[in-house]
Formats: structure tokens, C-alpha cells, sequence
């Protein structure tokens, strides 16, 4: 048996262990950069078991790790699909057979704005971001958002201040709708955040945001 039928055989177990003790969630994969999770996106529905990375279900998963290894037929899904069920919304981070999915539970709603640069002309090259005239590159996208990454000082410097909060989110990939430095992230519950650094995984973007507290 080579490694691809290997990797079928595989895949076909866990669909068939998913069946019997999983539920059934529905795939939905990214097409554009609006809300992903709509009924013209969705791709299979499957049965999906949700376990802590370990692989055991002998106790619950550490409390704020939102990190799960989902057992199901992983030939349907891809990374960068988002997999929604009774589990929640987890993002498929990777699929690498024979070895199992990595998923990654949502958290927030987020989209992802590109600000506008100065518009008049100068002898000093240098100009600020106008949020006033932001674009929407990615517009209602499940993310994973938690606490990490690097914190800044506020931009007043006193010495009571606190820091600037920084974060760590994962998002699904869009082909040419690539976040950039300087991006501005909103959630659902109206923070925002700036985008200091963005990193592919295969399907996935990681970002490395601060919050902007006003």
C-alpha cells in the first residue's frame, strides 16, 4: 500500500468514526472577501468529532486553548474552510495526511480595513494613515483572536500608562486579498486593532495585531 492510498484509508476511518460520534457540521470555504459563512460557500456537510490536540478524550482541553484535533473524512476539507456545527465555528489550520486535522476555534467576527494614504501633495514625503477613507478588504470573517504577541506603550508615554494590548488572530486566506502592516482590524464588539505583522500557513493568515485604545 503506498502512501496516498494509505492516506485515503485513512481519511475514510475517520469519516466513518466521525459518523458515530461526532455531529454534523457543515464546511463552508472562502470564495471572495465577504462573510465566508453563507450558503454559497458551503462545500459538504459531514460528520466532525472535536478533540482536545492530544488525541484523548479522557478530560476536557485546557481551558483558553483553542487549538482541536478534528477527526473526520479530511479529504472534504481544506485549510482556510471553516467547519460550523454544535462545535462552534473552528478554521481548519491544517491537513496534512495521513496525520490528522488541526483546527482552531472562532472567537470574534472581524474584518479588515486598508486606510487611505494622504492625499495632498508635499515636499515631506512622509504622511499619516486616513482611517476617514478606509476600504474594506476582508468583511465578516470568524477569527481567532487572543491575547499575545507584543504589547506597545501608549502613545503619551506617562509612566502610569498602561500597555498597549497586543494579540495573536488567525483568519482564512483570500487569493489577492492579502492583509498588509498597517491594516486596521475591527471585531464585532467594536475594538480595534493594527496590524504590526502578517505571516501565510497554508490557507491561513496569522496576525499579529495591537490594539488601538483610545
Amino acid at each position: 500500500m503506498d502512501g496516498v492510498r494509505l492516506a485515503d484509508r485513512i481519511a475514510y476511518g475517520g469519516g466513518m468514526a466521525a459518523r458515530k460520534a461526532g455531529v454534523i457540521c457543515d464546511a463552508f470555504r472562502p470564495r471572495d472577501g465577504a462573510c465566508p459563512v453563507v450558503a454559497v460557500n458551503r462545500t459538504v456537510r459531514l460528520a466532525v468529532l472535536s478533540v482536545p490536540v492530544s488525541g484523548s478524550a479522557r478530560g476536557p482541553a485546557p481551558f483558553g486553548v483553542p487549538y482541536r484535533q478534528l477527526v473526520l473524512d479530511q479529504a472534504y476539507v481544506l485549510p482556510g474552510d471553516y467547519v460550523v456545527g454544535p462545535l462552534g465555528t473552528l478554521l481548519v489550520a491544517t491537513n496534512e495526511p495521513p496525520a490528522p486535522v488541526l483546527g482552531v476555534q472562532c472567537n470574534e467576527t472581524v474584518s479588515v480595513w486598508r486606510p487611505a494614504g494622504p492625499v495632498l501633495a508635499g515636499v515631506n514625503p512622509y504622511g499619516a494613515i486616513l482611517s476617514g477613507g478606509a476600504r474594506a478588504i476582508l468583511a465578516g470573517f470568524p477569527a481567532a483572536l487572543l491575547p499575545g504577541g507584543v504589547s506597545d506603550r501608549s502613545r503619551t508615554g506617562l509612566p502610569d500608562d498602561t500597555k498597549l494590548p497586543g494579540y495573536v488572530g488567525a483568519v482564512a486566506a483570500v487569493a489577492g486579498l492579502a492583509p498588509q502592516v498597517a491594516d486596521i482590524v475591527r471585531d464585532a464588539r467594536g475594538r480595534q486593532f493594527v496590524v504590526d505583522a502578517v505571516i501565510a500557513y497554508g490557507g491561513i493568515w496569522r496576525l499579529a495585531l495591537t490594539e488601538s485604545v483610545m
